[in-house]
C-alpha cells in the first residue's frame, strides 16, 4: 500500500471518528475533579468539586464511587458543565480512590474518571451514648442528665419517603439511629448527613434501636425479625419469631443480651450472637417494651392478657400482678426500684420489686405509653385524652395539663430541669415546665407518634408521620 493511499484511509477514519464524537447520542465526557479535600479525619466531611459535560448540553446524572466499598452515590439531573461540589464521610481510616462517571439522559455512560486519592486518618468512635435505647436506658427512665432547648430552633430535618414512628438512640459520637416506615434503619451524623442506612426489605420499623457497647445496633421490625448490625451498618444476624414485633422496643442488659416482646404472646431473650436464651409465654400479645430492674436481675413486662410479669433474666418466672385491663404500654423503673406502668383502663400502678402494690392512681383515660420517672422519683405520664400528669413518689398528682385533644403512641421524656417533652397526633411537640406550664410548641407537618430522644448536646430528636426526622436545638 502506497503512502498516499494510507494517508487517505487515515484521514477518512479520523474524520469519521470526529464526526461520531459530535453526534447527539455520543457518550458524555469523562468527568473532571477540579479540587477537593485530599486528607481528613474519620467522620469528617470531605468535599470534592467535579464538572461533567454532555455533547448536546443536556442534563446528566453523576455517579460517584468513593472507593470505600459502599454503594455509589447518584446525583440526578445535573446541568452540563456545572461545577458541582459533593460531600462524603469516611468512617474508617485508609487511602481511598474516589472516581465518578456521567450518564446522559439517553443512557450513554462515560468512562470512569481517574481516581482522586483521599487519605483518611484516625479511628471512628464506637459505643453507646447516654441515650442508647428507648426511653434512654434499660429501666426506660426517660430522664436525661442534659438540658433541652428553652428557646428551640429547627437545626435540621432529614426527609424520608414514609412516616417515622421509631424513637432515636444515640451512640457515643452523638450519631442518631432511627427507623422508618420505608423499611430503613438510618444512622445520621449530628449535622444531619446520612452515615449509613440498612434495609430490612419489607419490614417497617416503628421500634427504637438499641446500641451495644461496641457500637453495634439491635432492633426489631414488623417482619417478625430481630436484627443486629455492626457499627458501620453491615448486618451481623437476624433472628425470626412467630409474629410481628409491632411496638416492642429492644432492651439490652450490660452483657449485651437482648430482650423484646412479640405479638405471638411471648417475651424473647437472645444472646449477643443472636442465639435464643429463652422464651417466656404470656396469654396475650406483648406490645410493650421490657424494662430491667436496677440490678438487671429481673425483667418487667405487661401483656394484653391484663397481667404484669416479672421474669428473672435467666428465664424463670418471678411473680405476676393481674389487673382489670390490657397493658399495651411499657413499664419504667424508678430510683427506688419501683415499677411504674399504666393500662388501658387508665390505672397507673407503682409496684414494689417484690410485686406488691406501692400505690395506684386512676387517671380516667387509657395509658398506652411508658411513664418517665426522674431521679427524684417524679412520674410523668400522658393519657389517651391528651392530658399530661406529674405525680410524686407517693402517687399524688401534683399537676395535670391538657396538651392536645388526644395522646398517641409517643411517651414523655424529661430533661435535667424537669421539663417534659412529648409529641401528639396533632403534629405538635410540646415542652412543659416542672411547674406544669407550657413553655413552647413546635409544629411538624403531621402526627408525632415517635417518642423523643434527648441528645448529648441537649437536642430534641423525633420523627413524624410527614416522613421527616426533626432535630431541635437551643437558639
Amino acid at each position: 500500500m502506497n503512502l498516499f493511499r494510507l494517508a487517505c484511509i487515515v484521514i477518512a477514519l479520523t474524520g469519521f471518528l470526529a464526526c461520531d464524537a459530535n453526534e447527539p447520542n455520543a457518550p458524555p465526557e469523562i468527568p473532571t475533579v477540579i479540587s477537593g479535600t485530599d486528607s481528613a479525619d474519620v467522620d469528617q466531611r470531605v468535599e470534592v468539586s467535579v464538572v461533567a459535560r454532555t455533547p448536546d448540553g443536556e442534563t446528566l446524572n453523576l455517579e460517584v464511587d468513593w472507593g470505600d466499598g459502599r454503594p455509589a452515590d447518584l446525583y440526578p439531573d445535573i446541568e452540563s458543565g456545572l461545577h458541582l461540589t459533593i460531600a462524603h464521610y469516611f468512617f474508617s481510616s485508609g487511602r481511598y480512590g474516589m472516581r465518578c462517571r456521567a450518564i446522559s439522559h439517553n443512557g450513554r455512560i462515560s468512562a470512569w474518571s481517574a481516581p482522586f486519592v483521599i487519605t483518611i486518618e484516625g479511628e471512628t468512635q464506637v459505643g453507646r451514648g447516654d441515650w442508647w435505647m428507648f426511653m434512654r436506658d434499660a429501666q426506660h427512665s426517660g430522664h436525661s442528665p442534659y438540658a433541652g432547648p428553652s428557646i428551640p430552633v429547627l437545626a435540621w430535618r432529614l426527609p424520608t419517603p414514609a412516616a417515622i414512628r421509631s424513637s432515636p438512640a444515640f451512640d457515643v459520637s452523638g450519631t442518631i439511629h432511627i427507623g422508618g416506615d420505608d423499611f430503613l434503619l438510618r444512622a445520621i451524623y449530628p449535622d444531619g448527613a446520612l452515615k449509613w442506612s440498612y434495609s430490612t426489605g419489607n419490614a417497617w420499623i416503628h421500634n427504637a434501636p438499641a446500641i451495644h457497647d461496641d457500637g453495634s445496633v439491635s432492633f426489631a421490625g414488623s417482619s417478625a425479625n430481630i436484627y443486629r448490625l455492626a457499627w458501620n451498618g453491615e448486618k451481623l444476624w437476624n433472628f425470626s419469631v412467630n409474629s410481628p414485633i409491632v411496638r416492642s422496643n429492644v432492651t439490652l442488659d450490660d452483657d449485651g443480651n437482648i430482650y423484646v416482646g412479640s405479638m405471638d404472646h411471648s417475651v424473647y431473650s437472645l444472646r449477643p450472637d443472636g442465639s435464643l436464651r429463652w422464651r417466656a409465654l404470656t396469654n396475650g400479645p406483648v406490645e410493650g417494651s421490657p424494662a430491667l430492674s436496677l440490678d438487671q436481675r429481673v425483667l418487667y413486662i405487661g401483656s394484653q392478657d391484663q397481667i404484669m410479669y416479672a421474669i428473672h433474666t435467666d428465664g424463670r418466672s418471678s411473680w405476676t400482678f393481674p389487673t382489670s385491663a390490657p397493658f399495651t404500654g411499657s413499664p419504667s423503673v424508678g430510683p427506688t426500684g419501683n415499677i411504674h406502668i399504666g393500662n388501658e383502663a387508665g390505672m397507673l400502678y407503682a409496684l414494689r420489686p417484690d410485686g406488691g402494690l406501692a400505690w395506684q392512681r386512676d387517671l380516667r383515660s387509657p395509658i398506652v405509653t411508658a411513664p418517665a420517672v426522674t431521679r427524684d422519683a417524679f412520674v410523668h405520664v400522658i393519657t389517651s385524652e391528651g392530658k399530661l400528669f406529674r405525680l410524686n413518689s407517693a402517687g399524688e398528682v401534683l399537676w395535670d395539663v391538657v396538651i392536645a385533644q388526644a395522646g398517641g403512641d409517643g411517651s414523655p421524656v424529661v430533661d435535667v430541669y424537669g421539663t417534659t417533652y412529648v409529641g401528639t397526633p396533632d403534629g405538635r411537640l410540646t415542652a412543659v415546665s416542672a411547674a406544669g406550664h407550657i413553655l413552647w410548641r413546635f409544629e411538624a407537618g403531621d402526627a408525632i407518634e415517635s417518642t423523643p430522644g434527648i441528645g448529648p448536646d441537649g437536642s430534641i430528636v423525633f420523627g413524624s408521620d410527614d416522613g421527616y426526622c426533626y432535630v431541635l436545638r437551643e437558639r
